[in-house]
């Protein structure tokens, strides 16, 4: 068929049979009630001409080509509740009413639901325009044009369905009008009103896109800064606002704290319990967090079962910071019931007291985190609060970010100091002592990072890094005979804290074949001395499992004979400021009676720092069993120990 366009309809108009002017008088609402009954009973067309002009646009919607599929779509009822509207209007001279508007809009949208895969904001519904009404998000057929992204399809759809409606309905009106001898102005009219409707449905989509638009902004700037599950704050509008805080400080004289919260445990009730109580208490936890706080306080969610609270304008920041820890602290742990479970939960809270300016948000962040994980590890369900400003936080900072890069890049070192018998004058064991081999300084002394080490929880890692490297290379020097070299480590307090430091110990026993009577975990006295019940149980588990205790810097605590007496130790280590102190005073009875003492409890004595021929003297007055220091063998790499048959052999050979 071959239609007359909207441009033709005056010249169709004019040239209307003579045989058919009879109706061009009578009146004009009658030549309107005749249009509209026609173009009524060729709704049919209308909608065939819009399905035609869309397939040959959109060839690949509907691909088997069927014209019942096409025909079915619910898009095409909005044509024709539209082309009815017209229709009714010429019939009687009413436009549609708000009914029939917002069943257009309905039809909108369900066709949107079935064939649009964009997955906008819903809107509600609202009153069309003159004749119907766009639907809230046009439709993209049954599959999705190639070539076009779902939201500007939808755009450039709707406009063309609009004009594809408004061309084949004039164009109809146009023939129609010429075929019964339509007065043109009736015509033209009517096709007016057509285009009246077209536009303003066009006018009315723009609007709603507008507002749509705004709604998916707003709704993924929110996503961009929530944390999904909590609606809490995410980590980078807490960075923002950490950062913004930071920077008033430069001009206030009151601080702020950062309270970092880790839920304790919170792996078992997964583990146990399942991922949607874990959910549940996650959600739980961020409502009492929020409870606590001021409304001007920030409440944060930054990964797994961590939060973060930051606090402004506090007077006392440390103080403070260490009150309102302890008031989450308690509100969290209250009894809590997650449907048929009642949870009695506790959290670890880390608090970064801050005054002053120059600090950056991950340099608080990080020490906050590190307090935090310092609870941890002494046994959780505590606050533990420190105090950045003056210049030491960055300091710290760096280091502390150095040594998480020392340790993944292989700048840690372990080298080897011979442990002498007093005796004899060989070599009966070696200690392993950590260095820093860094890239710009040079070589660092354990003394500068390994208390830093402690603060920021790295000393774990370090410390059980050192650990399986001294076994491994003691199995290298002499095998696995229980006849060879004694290795001595190190032991932080930190690591004797932790439960599961004596099983860590097993596992590197076990996968370097080191017997266990090799080695020597050397614990400082001041360590022994802050937990003795606690230091007493984990030697014991140690001793059980055939390794040695020595109880390292004596002299230094001052330790009670009950005290050594009660302790499941094989060996005390004299400090080396100690020995530096008896040398000069030349008065060694009293440190020789407990030298004694020890030998008589069975415990063997070291002496450590031995530097002068003074000193050596001393030592062997005291009736030391292993001497150790610069005079006799300082540290060196083990390549500098390995000999031909695997056995140590040393630079510096001395008889003591």
């Amino acid at each position: 068929m071959v239609m007359t366009r909207r441009s033709d309809v005056r010249l169709a108009v004019a040239t209307v049979p003579g045989d058919d002017r009879a109706i061009a008088l009578r009146s004009v609402d009658a030549q309107r009630a005749a249009l509209g009954a026609a173009l009524a009973a060729r709704r049919g067309d209308v909608l065939a001409a819009c399905q035609q002009a869309y397939c040959d646009a959109y060839p690949d919607a509907y691909p088997d080509d069927d014209p019942e599929r096409v025909r079915a779509d619910p898009l095409w009822e909005i044509h024709g509740l539209a082309v009815s509207a017209i229709a009714r209007w010429l019939q009687t001279g009413q436009a549609a009413d708000a009914g029939v508007r917002s069943e257009i809009a309905s039809l909108g949208r369900s066709a949107v639901h079935r064939n649009h895969a964009a997955d906008f904001v819903e809107q509600p519904a609202s009153p069309g325009p003159e004749i119907g009404s766009a639907p809230s998000r046009p439709p993209a057929g049954p599959d999705q044009v190639p070539g076009h992204t779902a939201h500007q399809l939808s755009v450039a759809l709707l406009t063309k369905l609009n004009f594809w409606w408004s061309d084949a309905t004039c164009d109809v009106l146009a023939e129609e009008g010429c075929r019964l001898g339509i007065d043109a102005a009736v015509v033209g009219e009517a096709a007016a009103m057509v285009e009246r409707s077209s536009r303003a449905s066009l006018v009315d989509m723009a609007a709603r896109y507008d507002a749509e638009i705004s709604v998916l902004q707003d709704h993924l700037a929110h996503q961009a800064r929530h944390d999904p599950l909590t609606g809490l704050a995410n980590r980078a509008a807490l960075l923002d606002r950490l950062e913004r805080a930071l920077a008033r400080l430069a001009r206030r004289p009151d601080g702020l704290a950062v309270v970092f919260v880790d839920v304790d445990n919170f792996k078992a009730v997964n583990d146990v319990l399942g991922h949607g109580v874990g959910d549940a208490v996650l959600r739980e936890t961020a409502a009492r967090l929020i409870a606590d706080v001021r409304p001007e306080d920030l409440v944060a969610r930054i990964g797994g079962d961590e939060f973060v609270v930051l606090f402004e304008d506090l007077a006392e920041p440390a103080t403070d910071g260490a009150r309102l820890g302890e008031r989450l602290r308690a509100r969290v742990g209250a009894p809590m019931r997650v449907g048929d479970d009642e949870l009695a939960l506790t959290i670890s809270a880390g608090v970064a007291a801050v005054r002053g300016a120059g600090l950056t948000t991950e340099e608080v962040l990080t020490e906050a985190d590190a307090a935090m994980y310092r609870v941890k590890r002494s046994g959780r369900n505590r606050v533990a609060v420190v105090e950045l400003g003056g210049g030491a936080g960055p300091v710290r900072f760096a280091v502390a970010s150095g040594l998480h890069a020392a340790l993944e890049q292989g700048e840690l070192r372990v080298v080897y100091q011979p442990l002498w018998d007093a005796r004899t004058g060989g070599v009966t064991g070696f200690e392993a002592l950590l260095r820093w081999e860094h890239p710009e300084r040079g070589t660092i002394m354990p003394r500068e990072f390994v208390p830093v080490a402690e603060e920021s929880g790295l000393i774990w890692l370090i410390g059980a890094w050192v650990l399986r490297e001294a076994c491994r290379q003691s199995v290298a020097w002499a095998g696995t005979s229980p006849a060879g070299p004694r290795i001595a480590v190190n032991v932080s307090g930190r690591q004797l804290a932790e439960p599961a430091f004596v099983d860590e110990v097993a596992g590197a026993l076990a996968a370097s074949g080191l017997p266990a009577c090799r080695l020597v975990l050397e614990v400082s006295e001041s360590v022994l001395l802050v937990a003795q019940e606690a230091s007493r149980q984990v030697c014991s588990a140690l001793v059980d499992l055939g390794v040695h205790v020595s109880i390292d810097d004596f002299g230094t605590g001052y330790t009670s004979l009950t005290h050594l007496q009660r302790l499941p130790v094989d060996q005390v280590k004299i400090d080396r400021e100690f020995i530096r102190e008896l040398a000069g005073q030349g008065d060694t009875r009293v440190m020789g009676a407990v030298v004694a003492l020890a030998h008589e409890l069975g415990i063997e004595v070291a002496a450590e720092g031995v530097e002068t021929e003074a000193e050596l003297a001393t030592v062997r007055a005291l009736g030391c069993d292993v001497l150790q220091g610069y005079l006799l063998g300082r540290p060196v790499p083990p390549a500098e120990l390995d000999g031909r048959a695997g056995t140590p052999r040393l630079a510096l050979r001395r008889r003591v």
